[in-house]
């Protein structure tokens, strides 16, 4: 019989298990909003998008031209809710943000994970994370070192291969690149991971890369973050992203 936790419920439903080599970064996380964790899972399901804005979401940065609709295509994601980014330009898109509520800490775990897919994976920006910046005109000034302070994954125009983009006032600090490449319009799972020490991305649910620079100077702990995820076009116009979910768990 498995031991209930300060919800009152079995630990097996309220914490993730550990699932081998796979999906670390989720093990013996809180997946309810309890005492000890505080989580969000977005389905995009609750309501409809008003003005490109997904229900419970604070924004969204959009270039002209671009869209940010529920996901109708058939076969899609759509009925169980999803997001479909568009735009009738290259390099266009849009970026989606909400509340200043996420603060990394030292020695308190964190995890956030976007389920999507783009239709190019090496001529497209398909990012998610955290950010400092929200008064913006730009969607991509949200992962880029435009932002004061970032921790950002996914992939950028040019690869294939998400890389992990980490910035901590202005200090400049470059991307890493992962070693699991994604393919082109196939549903993947990325996620950032912070076991309170090290950062690291994940590409369903196997490690891809850790952050190698040092943490002290170039990942944002202690500061206030705004939570988003953003697609561009990149080399053409017609390439698409698609969001199934957005989730965090952090712990108090």
């Amino acid at each position: 019989m498995s031991k209930k936790n300060s919800v009152g419920l079995p630990e097996s439903i309220a914490f993730a298990p550990a699932q081998g080599q796979l999906f670390r970064y989720r093990a013996g996380m809180g997946m309810m909003g309890s005492a000890e964790w505080a989580q969000k899972m977005d389905d995009f399901q609750s309501a409809p998008i008003a003005t490109n804005v997904p229900a419970g979401w604070t924004g969204t940065v959009i270039d002209t031209g671009a869209t940010l609709v529920v996901d109708t295509t058939a076969g899609s994601r759509g009925a169980t809710g999803g997001l479909l980014a568009a735009s009738d330009g290259t390099s266009e898109g849009t970026a989606t943000y909400g509340d200043k509520v996420i603060q990394l800490t030292a020695g308190k775990r964190f995890f956030m994970e976007m389920r999507a897919q783009t239709s190019l994976a090496a001529t497209t920006d398909l990012q998610f994370g955290l950010s400092s910046l929200t008064a913006t005109t730009n969607p991509e000034d949200l992962w880029t070192t435009t932002s004061t302070d970032l921790v950002a994954f996914g992939v950028l125009n040019g690869s294939a291969y998400p890389k992990m983009l980490a910035d901590l006032s202005n200090f400049g600090a470059t991307a890493e690149t992962g070693s699991i490449a994604i393919s082109d319009a196939t549903w993947t799972t990325l996620a950032i991971g912070w076991d309170g020490y090290f950062l690291q991305g994940y590409v369903d649910g196997n490690l891809s890369l850790t952050w190698s620079q040092v943490v002290a100077s170039t990942v944002p702990v202690g500061v206030g973050l705004v939570p988003f995820f953003g697609f561009r076009t990149g080399t053409a116009a017609d390439n698409t992203g698609t969001f199934d979910y957005v989730r965090w768990a952090i712990e108090r």
